[in-house]
């Protein structure tokens, strides 16, 4: 089985998924990484295919935001993954649009809605629009917590149906994060 997991800094996605990862890969599956490249040391992924993207993280340019999402599907078109997980606002957003087009499954994670749902005014509300359109896409939304769950139903973002709450990890290391 190819799997992807994108998220939107190579860095964090190693930190707190490379247990995961390195699961998946031991198992025997093809495992394919997509994320900014800010990772000083690369022994962890040496034997794991990369793509480096350029995201702008907090900015919302929508010409860059636009090639972020070709890009991701021109990746997925190519790859041909079997699942695809993705991390963070801008790959839930963009990846599950692109992973819709390309017609792969993929799952969105969100382990926390951060500010575009704790803060007002019209880059939250486009934020909030986005995501309510894009959580239409993904086979699942996971998520850490049940107020994030709670706040994603109360919003008609995601269907009860579709987000699975998993109460306070996924994977991580707890020897490593107490």
């Amino acid at each position: 089985m190819k799997i992807v997991f994108c998220d939107n800094s190579l860095k964090e996605l190693i930190n707190f998924r490379g247990e995961i990862i390195n699961h998946f890969r031991l198992n025997g599956h093809d495992v394919v990484l997509l994320a900014p490249d800010n990772l000083a040391n690369k022994d962890k992924i040496r034997s794991l295919k990369l793509y480096s993207l350029h995201l702008q993280r907090s900015g919302m340019n929508p010409f860059k935001d636009l090639g972020y999402l070709i890009n991701l599907y021109k990746i997925y078109i190519h790859e041909k993954p079997d699942i695809i997980f993705h991390y963070t606002i801008k790959p839930n957003i963009y990846g599950s649009i692109a992973a819709f087009f390309a017609k792969i499954p993929s799952i969105a994670m969100i382990t926390g809605l951060g500010y575009a749902f704790n803060h007002s005014g019209v880059k939250t509300k486009l934020a909030r629009m986005m995501y309510k359109f894009a959580m239409k896409f993904p086979k699942k939304v996971i998520v850490l917590n049940e107020t994030n769950k709670d706040i994603l139903i109360k919003n008609n973002i995601v269907s009860i149906e579709k987000i699975i709450l998993l109460k306070g990890g996924e994977g991580i290391n707890l020897s490593c994060f107490k």
